[in-house]
């Protein structure tokens, strides 16, 4: 049951505090100092490299196995959210999902949009009057000689409940929110460039892991053919078929192979321990599963993102132009912080010197006030500011050019990368299969008397030279096809991680492919699936003549 006195003081108070509102209310409309934002365009091209003509596929190369696929690009396509999967590994994809979930950068990158998110509620709690509850009892002593009669001695109880509001006339809060909210949407493309990052070089390292694994034993069963070489030769020698000259060149020759192993297991140690790190794991707790470069299927038809949606894909101009929203709302916060700044204060309580009449109506007090404050002079600090400001507007500007010039050579190296890597492997695949004639063809001349070792010797280098680089092109294709899909900004994000510039713009692009073909606009947007993966299984590669596809698969290096 209500006290009748709060009834009386309730009735009292409701005037001041609807004036209160209502004075609030009617300023809260304001105005703002935000200069319009003016995003550089994206380049006005329809290609990344120069030419009449754009490439649409890459040569096949026969003999190579998976690794000598033709690859058809896709212009205007999307990239597939989970592009690893598209070499058809499942240890792949499970080096992949152990990436996303453990690697520090990603967990990182999810703690600083956590707490930009937070930030931004924190500001947006201006928007909002504040209320606090103040209680206070004391006992004190009244000076006589103060008030010119006798000092008395009472008690003060006082109780009140304060309400304040900042009316954002000038848009000072509102561009401080605003600036905010674009920082949190650059920590959020930070985390997609971290996921990016951490896939392309999961993919990429996993790649140089089986490519020097591949090349470890494409050389030691270089080093057993030159042994059994070196030992037909003593034999040779023995009988004295053939000069010592040739033992020596021989042992030569086999040492100089020999030689070449050290370098590549430190690579592939190097490269074992990165993908560790990338896993988030100490390189000697790693169990590590062997990875055959032979059972990697290449990806034949590459989607490639127009230029003009390269700019709404790449994490990275994302985040750059969010910077830049940030730098111009910080224009108009400087602008707006050379005006005044209004507060508007009320409280309504009790105050009483004895607790049997706190609830009295005599009791009751209330206050209503409201403050300005203006800079007259400071020294020039807000000019200064503003100008700071705006140079920092500037610098913004030309860091997001600099981003996208820098996403647009990326793509057009990319690309190239993936056409002249097929035609370094045609051409390699070329000098093996003619090497390895010749060696076998010098090895029969030999020994039969028709040719020297020299001329033996010879071919054996060249066919060494060859076997090694067949390997070597055909990991270079997978590495730069997932330098494409990482270059081209990665797949398409779920609604949870992408912003909101991201999901508009998704489902504009697909309500217009879909009035292209005559279907009406689509009311939600699906913006792919960035889930852990859980793999599946790789296709094996059959058997062929390639150097690459005749791996001892139970060796370790």
């Amino acid at each position: 049951m209500t006290h009748p006195n709060l009834r009386i003081r309730f009735r009292q108070t409701k005037p001041f505090l609807l004036l209160l509102f209502s004075v609030a209310g009617l300023l809260v409309a304001g105005c703002s100092f935000e200069p319009k934002l003016q995003v550089p365009r994206a380049p006005a091209t329809a290609r990344y490299n120069p030419g009449k003509r754009q490439v649409a596929t890459t040569q096949a190369v026969a003999g190579t196995g998976l690794a000598g696929a033709q690859q058809r690009f896709i212009y205007g396509a999307r990239v597939k959210h989970l592009w690893w999967q598209l070499f058809h590994s499942g240890k792949l994809d499970g080096l992949v999902a152990q990436a996303i979930r453990h690697n520090p950068t990603i967990q990182l990158a999810q703690a600083n949009l956590a707490q930009a998110h937070e930030n931004l509620k924190s500001v947006q709690g201006i928007f909002w009057p504040q209320l606090s509850l103040n209680g206070n009892a004391g006992r004190q002593r009244q000076s006589g000689e103060a008030f010119g009669g006798s000092s008395r001695t009472f008690n003060l109880y006082t109780g009140e409940l304060e309400v304040s509001y900042a009316p954002d006339i000038f848009g000072l809060n509102r561009l401080v929110s605003r600036s905010f909210m674009a920082q949190e949407d650059a920590q959020r493309y930070a985390l997609q460039e971290a996921y990016l990052t951490v896939e392309g070089n999961t993919v990429t390292t996993a790649v140089a892991v089986a490519s020097y694994d591949a090349q470890i034993q494409t050389t030691r069963s270089l080093i057993r053919d030159q042994e059994h070489i070196l030992k037909i030769i003593k034999q040779q020698y023995k009988f004295g078929a053939v000069p010592y000259l040739d033992v020596v060149n021989q042992e030569s020759q086999l040492a100089s192979t020999q030689a070449t192993l050290p370098p590549l297991l430190q690579n592939y140690s190097a490269a074992r321990n990165a993908l560790a790190v990338l896993l988030g794991r100490i390189p000697s707790l790693l169990a590590l599963p062997r990875l055959n470069i032979a059972t990697f299927t290449l990806p034949v038809r590459l989607p490639v993102s127009l230029p003009s949606s390269l700019v709404h894909q790449r994490p990275d101009i994302l985040s750059a132009e969010a910077q830049l929203r940030v730098a111009n709302a910080a224009v108009g916060e400087a602008i707006a912080r050379m005006y005044p700044a209004i507060q508007l204060t009320g409280a309504v309580g009790l105050e009483s010197s004895s607790l049997s009449h706190y609830f009295d109506a005599s009791s009751f007090i209330w206050s209503l006030a409201s403050s300005l404050a203006v800079t007259i002079f400071d020294g020039g600090t807000l000019q200064a500011n503003k100008r700071a400001a705006k140079y920092a507007l500037t610098a913004a500007i030309y860091s997001y050019k600099s981003t996208i010039l820098s996403a647009f050579n990326q793509v057009a190296t990319a690309l190239r990368a993936v056409q002249h890597d097929a035609e370094s492997l045609q051409y390699n695949q070329a000098a093996y299969v003619a090497g390895e004639k010749a060696y076998k063809l010098a090895q029969f001349e030999y020994h039969d008397g028709s040719i020297d070792y020299i001329t033996l010797l010879t071919s054996e280098v060249q066919y060494q030279k060859s076997r090694l680089a067949v390997v070597q092109s055909a990991s270079q294709r997978y590495a730069d096809t997932a330098g494409l899909f990482v270059a081209l900004g990665g797949g398409w994000w779920p609604k949870a991680d992408a912003s909101r510039d991201q999901i508009k713009w998704a489902r504009a692009q697909a309500n217009a492919n879909r009035s292209r073909v005559g279907v009406g606009p689509r009311t939600s947007t699906r913006t792919g699936m960035r889930t852990v993966p859980r793999g599946n299984n790789g296709s094996a590669m059959p058997a062929g003549a390639s150097p690459i596809m005749n791996q001892n698969r139970s060796t370790k290096p």
